[in-house]
């Protein structure tokens, strides 16, 4: 089966060998000395700064989410969350859980976010803004320029759910003041799934995190903070995806991030260009993301289209939920994805579709 899926992906040989291994004791200097390295190149790839600090997570990405709200925000906080699908969603949904009163700024199916989404907002009531960089669920890549400079001038904390946009597009935590980035291990680090990271500003740290009292024993990031200082975590963490993360961005480091994230880049060009080709399909119009493009139909056959690229041609690819189930499938482009495979997936979609008729 070969997966078109953002999560988990394709995975590279070298990466599924890593997880073929047997998985070794943990409390050792050895597994401390190799997970300050891979952090100092995950922290150097998001240029994060000597003073950023990451917690690594055995969880999910939405574990990320809720313990990121849980250490960096109170229920005194009022925030901005960009909602524009399913994974910004997951924020709002969060800050009610947590008793976090927030405005959403809610964008439909192919809507791009712009400056003007901001305008009506009353700056003295906020603290912060959330927002998933690659809303996964639709594809677009929100302008960082543009929440940035709102966040700078309204002197805003800025989270940023970089799941599958980070090792797939540029991502600058300095340049763009971000205070708290999270990532997760089944998409740009294109390894299994299961673990989680959040890397924080030292801003982030010294006001919120050191500050905040967190009703919790595995989701308080000051027990992991002081923990990585020895390059080891409070409790388990899994460490045979502990092992891929480090081959992955070793892999990444000798091949230069700019030259990997051309490759994406490429891909996704590729695919894009050839598939708007076939009669019926098109894409959205807002800026994309490299990691995956939605592919929307004129009629209601996408479910039928999925089914068929799984079962026939052992193609599988992302659905997608609520009112655009029917017309619109995902594409990934990361992990082990090339020019020769976008050829492969193009002639069955158009197989399928004739088939349809």
């Amino acid at each position: 089966m070969k997966l078109f899926t953002v999560g988990p992906v394709e995975m590279n040989e070298e990466i599924k060998a890593v997880g073929g291994q047997q998985v070794p004791y943990f409390r050792t200097e050895d597994f401390s000395k190799l997970m300050l390295e891979a952090d100092e190149m995950l922290r150097g790839f998001m240029n994060a700064g000597e003073e950023a600090k990451s917690i690594y997570l055995t969880a999910s990405g939405t574990g990320a989410l809720e313990a990121t709200v849980m250490n960096c925000l109170t229920c005194k906080d009022k925030v901005i969350v960009i909602n524009g699908g399913t994974f910004g969603h997951r924020f709002s949904d969060l800050c009610n859980v947590y008793g976090i009163k927030h405005t959403d700024i809610v964008l439909d199916f192919g809507e791009q976010l712009t400056e003007k989404h901001f305008r009506n907002l009353f700056m003295e009531e906020y603290t912060a803004l959330l927002v998933n960089i690659d809303e996964t669920s639709t594809g677009q890549l929100y302008d960082i320029e543009i929440i940035s400079k709102f966040c700078k001038k309204h002197n805003l904390l800025l989270i940023v759910d970089a799941i599958s946009s980070f090792l797939c597009d540029q991502y600058d935590m300095k340049k763009y003041g971000i205070d708290a980035t999270i990532i997760s291990s089944q998409k740009g680090l294109c390894i299994a799934p299961g673990l989680s990271i959040v890397v924080l500003s030292e801003k982030m740290i010294n006001e919120r995190v050191s500050k905040n009292q967190v009703r919790s024993m595995y989701f308080d990031f000051k027990d992991y903070l002081e923990n990585f200082k020895r390059g080891q975590t409070p409790f388990t963490p899994c460490v045979g995806i502990c092992l891929q993360m480090y081959k992955a961005l070793a892999m990444i480091k000798e091949k230069g991030l700019e030259n990997h994230l051309a490759y994406i880049d490429n891909v996704a060009k590729d695919f894009r260009n050839k598939v708007v080709k076939i009669k019926g399909i098109s894409v959205p119009k807002y800026a994309l993301s490299n990691a995956i493009t939605p592919i929307i139909f004129d009629r209601d056959v996408a479910s039928k289209v999925f089914k068929a690229l799984k079962d026939e041609y052992e193609i599988t690819v992302n659905p997608t939920g609520g009112a655009m189930k029917e017309r619109v499938l995902r594409v990934a482009h990361i992990g082990d994805t090339k020019l020769e495979d976008n050829d492969i997936l193009i002639c069955a979609i158009s197989k399928v579709l004739r088939s349809l008729k």
